[in-house]
């Protein structure tokens, strides 16, 4: 694949504000939650007649892809209401949310530690050339919104861990796990207003269909990061296909190819 690649739709603009998303866009903190994730999907779900275990984790993984952006009680809620509709004997979205939050604590809790402690670099948790990309933009006088489902606490205790917070013009995610009137599309009308920005003017940058097709609900751009986050900087298939069925305008897998993502994204 090349650096960047684009779709017919993508049209250059002038683009004045820059709407991120944090895990897996700019951050591995969470690497691997979406496997975790599955297996508490395919646990959880009964399985119908001509089913098998590959295909059950294939659907899980549709559907908790398909919800990507958004705070995980929604794929939680999700999973309930999917255990119901098989006949199943569902537990409560907070309930789910419990038993995954616990598991997928311990990985990002040693991850975050280990650059805590000094035994790991910043950057091994960064998508490569990130760092770079928000630098160049702040130097252009681009501002940056960051925008997660992740919780607030948790999130901005992990930008300022790994040194990112002061490339944000603001930062926004929910109260905490069972927040679910938390929504990007509110957060991205929040920018439109507040700095008197055409939706034109913004360009969504995520992993998840939700910024992306907020963003270009709104009259802007989008661009899918399909980064393998198991091998930061490859791109991962999966997610790029499902990122351009959601209406992206442009695949990148990471941002080291710096001059070229600035003149396309912000000539």
């Amino acid at each position: 694949m090349n650096a960047i690649e684009l779709t017919r739709a993508f049209r250059p603009r002038t683009v004045k504000h820059v709407f991120m998303d944090w895990d897996g866009t700019t951050a591995l903190t969470r690497g691997g939650w979406s496997d975790v994730m599955v297996e508490l999907f395919a646990e959880s779900l009964p399985l119908l007649t001509g089913e098998d275990e590959a295909s059950i984790r294939a659907l899980a993984r549709q559907e908790l892809m398909r919800l990507n952006g958004r705070p995980s009680i929604h794929q939680m809620a999700r999973l309930a209401e999917m255990v119901g509709e098989r006949g199943g004997s569902a537990r409560s979205a907070n309930e789910y949310q419990h038993h995954y939050q616990g598991r997928v604590a311990s990985l990002i809790g040693a991850r975050l530690e280990g650059v805590s402690s000094g035994a790991a670099a910043a950057d091994s948790l960064l998508v490569p050339g990130v760092r770079a990309f928000f630098s160049a933009l702040n130097t252009r006088g681009i501002a940056i919104t960051l925008a997660s489902g992740t919780p607030y606490p948790e999130l901005i205790h992990e930008v300022r861990l790994l040194g990112l917070e002061h490339h944000f013009a603001a930062i926004h995610g929910p109260r905490d796990l069972e927040d679910r009137t938390f929504a990007k599309r509110d957060i991205l009308q929040l920018v439109l207003r507040e700095n008197a920005l055409a939706g034109a003017e913004v360009i969504a940058f995520g992993d998840g269909p939700v910024e992306l097709i907020e963003t270009l609900a709104a009259g802007g751009s989008a661009v899918a990061v399909a980064t393998d986050e198991a091998h930061p900087g490859r791109l991962d298939s999966g997610k790029r296909d499902i990122l351009l069925a959601a209406g992206a305008q442009a695949v990148i897998a990471e941002y080291t190819a710096l001059p070229e993502l600035l003149g396309t994204f912000f000539p």
